[in-house]
């Protein structure tokens, strides 16, 4: 992976998310992208810039107070991001977005291999997670995304939820793809699906796909209702990431509107991808 994106509120940049970041950018000896958002008043159309390749839309005159405070608060925060970046070790380039988030960020995700995101992104209400946002960046993100935990640890697990569909599929593919690093981790396949009984065929053949790039792989069938299922076997889980795919498409893509699917990010204990084709 080259095209690591991070998704920041310019004014209240979440670290933890940028902890995360900084975790993946050395995973995968990545540069790590700041994607600053800044929702400015009054500053669309307005100016984007990329730090080594600046463009200006159009200029805005005459300078409201807030715009100018807005404007110093985010360059202090991409001076504090550039800092622990070359604290860490880490290569990195800034992108300063001064138009409507969501649509800055997923003009972005274009040109991505993979967006970090916080589940409290542009959050209108403090205990909001996943955000409205969030939930708009999952739905409609060119790329891959990845949704921060709250606390960063090694990704030493991979748990891919796994329907039996195309789409299910895809999102394991891409995953392993961007992360070879990871291909020593233990890999566990959980069947979510309603029946919550693998067929055969389709194990065999999933299987031989994952040992191929991974040497340790079990199964694990969610029994009762797959929703809660899923979401009852990532609460016990540590050290772990979460695969899903093909949002918004089928019961397995719909979960993430449901109350488990919420309850997964609000509790945030694993960082979760997510995929679509």
């Amino acid at each position: 992976m080259k095209k690591l994106m991070l998704a920041i509120e310019a004014e209240r940049p979440d670290a933890q998310s940028l902890e995360f970041g900084i975790y993946l950018a050395q995973l995968t000896g990545s540069p790590l992208t700041g994607i600053f958002l800044e929702d400015l008043p009054g500053s669309s159309p307005g100016v984007k810039f990329a730090y080594g390749s600046v463009y200006v839309e159009s200029i805005n005159s005459g300078k409201q107070p807030e715009l100018t405070y807005k404007e110093k608060v985010a360059e202090e925060n991409i001076r504090k991001f550039k800092a622990v970046c070359e604290a860490q070790g880490v290569k990195y380039q800034v992108h300063r977005d001064q138009n409507v988030p969501l649509d800055d960020l997923l003009s972005e995700s274009r040109y991505a291999d993979i967006i970090i995101a916080g589940p409290a992104l542009f959050a209108t209400e403090p205990l909001e997670a996943p955000a409205g946002m969030v939930k708009s960046l999952l739905a409609k993100a060119e790329c891959p995304v990845i949704v921060a935990p709250h606390r960063t640890r090694p990704m030493d697990k991979v748990l891919f939820a796994f329907d039996g569909s195309p789409s299910a599929l895809f999102a394991v593919k891409q995953f392993t793809y961007l992360f070879p690093a990871l291909s020593g981790a233990d890999v566990t396949v959980l069947h979510a699906d309603e029946e919550a009984v693998f067929n055969e065929a389709d194990k065999e053949k999933i299987y031989e796909y994952l040992t191929m790039h991974y040497s340790r792989i079990t199964f694990k069938d969610l029994r009762g209702k797959a929703r809660e299922e899923l979401f009852d076997y990532c609460l016990r889980e540590v050290n772990a990431v979460l695969v899903i795919g093909a949002y918004g498409r089928n019961w397995l893509s719909n979960l993430i509107r449901t109350s488990a699917a919420d309850l997964v990010l609000k509790l945030n204990n694993l960082p979760v991808f997510i995929t679509h084709w």
